[in-house]
């Protein structure tokens, strides 16, 4: 199918039209583009781009898509500062936990080094761990803790 760019007055008017419904939205997306990007959070860049140029009408469905989004970010701890200090408050005894865990992989010269500090990044850059990652992390533990009496067996 065949897509034809808008007309400059179409543009125009697409973008007098988003400046008064989305003044607010449009100011905080401004404030935030390198936090979206940096996050990659495609579907708000896009929306901020026609918002922005115009080269797209807003339909309701889109405009309530934007703000629902816009509300999301705002509890989001990547994009809140306070929200981020809260977070790295209650993540401070996970983290703990993992460095014992690296400490000790580290000491052990375990394979799950690598693993155990991708860990640590993501926790720090999103704000969670996953349960899957715990769980990885409870089986590291346990292996290199283990470790310490296998070599009291040879004797």
């Amino acid at each position: 199918m065949f897509y034809r760019k808008p007309k400059p007055e179409t543009m125009k008017k697409n973008r007098e039209t988003a400046r008064q419904q989305f003044a607010n939205e449009m100011k905080w997306l401004k404030e935030n583009v390198a936090k979206l990007t940096q996050n990659k959070h495609k579907f708000l860049l896009d929306m901020y781009q026609y918002l922005i140029t115009g080269s797209r009408k807003i339909t309701p469905k889109m405009g309530m898509a934007i703000k629902n989004s816009i509300v999301k970010c705002k509890n989001d701890p990547r994009y809140n500062p306070l929200k981020e200090i809260e977070a790295k408050e209650k993540l401070q005894p996970i983290l703990g936990k993992i460095n014992v865990v690296l400490a000790m992989a580290e000491a052990k010269n375990d394979k799950a080094v690598d693993f155990i500090k991708n860990v640590q990044d993501y926790v720090k850059t999103n704000f969670r761990i996953t349960k899957k990652q715990m769980e990885a992390l409870n089986k590291v533990h346990k292996r290199v803790s283990e470790d310490l009496f296998e070599g009291d067996k040879d004797e």
